[in-house]
């Protein structure tokens, strides 16, 4: 399944499993990220943290937002802190490679420079698929090709 096909099932999920937990969350006045007491059924979270939190199971906008400020804005490999414009969020185990799409533990935040980097030499490593040759027939190599056939 592809990034963009993975992104839009979990987002469809948002409106089915996502709701629930909300709704129960609020029922139970409980934060529906990490559980802590709320003082009214309001709203299911107990801060913007864990909104953006939990909205980052679902959309990748949210999760992008909630790994950056985890990082603290830093690229996590040349520990450089940077603006948010100079920031990409990536995955740490490719999609390709059968990472999840939508995990924090997956994600990290790389300046430009680095993520660039980081894709080169993934594809590089990766396997190019072999392509079959064209098989040319016994009469084109021949030179008896048919009248239909320009030439």
């Amino acid at each position: 399944m592809t990034q963009p096909a993975r992104i839009l099932r979990n987002s469809a999920l948002w409106f089915s499993e996502g709701r629930a937990r909300k709704d129960e969350a609020r029922r139970e006045r409980h934060c529906v990220e990490c559980g802590t007491g709320l003082p009214s059924r309001r709203t299911p979270y107990c801060g913007r943290r864990c909104q953006w939190r939990f909205q980052g199971h679902y959309f990748w906008d949210a999760a992008r937002t909630y790994v950056i400020h985890r990082d603290r804005f830093t690229c996590q490999v040349c520990r450089v802190r940077q603006r948010v414009r100079n920031l990409e969020v990536d995955h740490i185990l490719e999609i390709a490679r059968g990472g999840p799409a939508l995990r924090y533990e997956n994600l990290q935040t790389l300046c430009r420079t680095c993520h660039r980097a980081k894709t080169i030499q993934f594809l590089r490593e990766r396997p190019t698929p072999r392509r079959q040759a064209l098989s040319v027939s016994p009469q084109l190599e021949a030179g008896l090709a048919p009248e239909w056939f320009p030439a």
